[in-house]
């Protein structure tokens, strides 16, 4: 990685934005040079030997960090029930504590995450689109932290995300916009990334300032984190905001390192402005929120990997490559 990328990670870690790496699945080897470049999450690849996912969380868990690993997709993916059997059968043969399950945040996934966390397995929620979608996330975050305190679950340790897959978003609002006809729709492209992401971190701050998310963290709960995914390279520099995180690749990242610097605070205060951009998108015939849930649509089932039975269910999840299976 270049002096000009690591300087961005030191950048985005200053205004309290932590960078995670994408790791492709030629890129297993490189982990721990992630972590020395300043990476403090990891998201692996579906398929990923079981070893190297281990290997992932003993690096980042130096620093507080989590690697996510999808449960990924498998028969039966519209049932919770069978949603929580594949992220048990996972975080136990990961068997580190700051493992993260992935879930898509459809409606079985947004069901599976309270079961999980009420078991102390830590979970992701991705293909979040919506702020509608993410209020039902942290509506099933709060519940689980819950029934976790109930059971006697150190929150503490206990990890939860949301991941929110900004740059597949504004390229299909960009694209409807494109078949829109007069200047004031091609004067709209490039705003839904933005507003959106601005009202997300305003309902995670507003669920935070409530008595639920207070009790919590008086229990040792950790906030939740909202994760920026699947952005371009020029969103780097313009989503920033405390207790936030950018999912990114190494081409990403040097992409990034070449623009302008960073905005400072771009989310927090700007709500108003925000609901006023998606207003004028709906006026001009693209709702973002109806746009986000074909997304949604489009994009689960979740995952690849070899086929297991679970359960007596058959469902996928990473290999248990030959140099990582005996690791523990």
């Amino acid at each position: 990685m270049t002096a000009e990328a690591m300087g961005l990670i030191e950048e985005l870690v200053a205004e309290g934005v932590a960078p995670w790496w994408e790791a492709g699945p030629q890129e297993r080897p490189a982990v721990l040079d992630a972590v020395r470049c300043g990476f403090r999450g990891i998201r692996m690849a579906s398929g990923t030997p079981l070893g190297a996912v281990r290997a992932a969380c003993d690096a980042v868990r130096v620093s507080g960090g989590f690697v996510s690993v999808a449960a990924a997709a498998f028969d039966g993916a519209d049932d919770p029930e069978a949603w929580v059997a594949a992220a048990r059968v996972l975080r136990s043969a990961v068997d580190r504590p700051n493992v993260l399950v992935s879930v898509p945040a459809t409606p079985a996934g947004i069901d599976t995450v309270a079961d999980c966390l009420a078991e102390g397995i830590g979970v992701e929620s991705t293909l979040v689109f919506s702020v509608r979608q993410y209020r039902a996330v942290l509506d099933a975050q709060g519940a689980g932290l819950e029934r976790a305190r109930e059971r006697g679950v150190e929150l503490a340790g206990l990890g939860t995300a949301a991941s929110c897959e900004l740059g597949a978003l504004e390229d299909e609002v960009d694209a409807r916009l494109d078949r829109r006809p007069g200047a004031a729709a091609s004067g709209l492209r490039g705003t839904a990334a933005l507003a959106t992401a601005r009202l997300l971190y305003r309902a995670r701050e507003t669920a935070l300032g409530g008595e639920r998310w207070q009790g919590l963290r008086a229990c040792g709960a950790r906030p939740p984190m909202l994760l920026w995914s699947g952005t371009r390279p020029e969103q780097v520099r313009t989503l920033v905001s405390w207790n936030t995180g950018h999912v990114m690749t190494t081409r990403t990242v040097e992409a990034a390192a070449r623009g302008r610097a960073l905005e400072g605070d771009t989310l927090l205060g700007c709500h108003d402005q925000s609901l006023r951009e998606l207003r004028c998108l709906a006026e001009r015939g693209v709702d973002v929120d109806v746009v986000g849930e074909e997304l949604l649509r489009a994009r689960s089932p979740w995952g690849a990997g070899p086929v297991v039975s679970v359960g007596g269910r058959r469902q996928r999840l990473p290999e248990v490559g030959e140099a990582g299976a005996g690791q523990r």
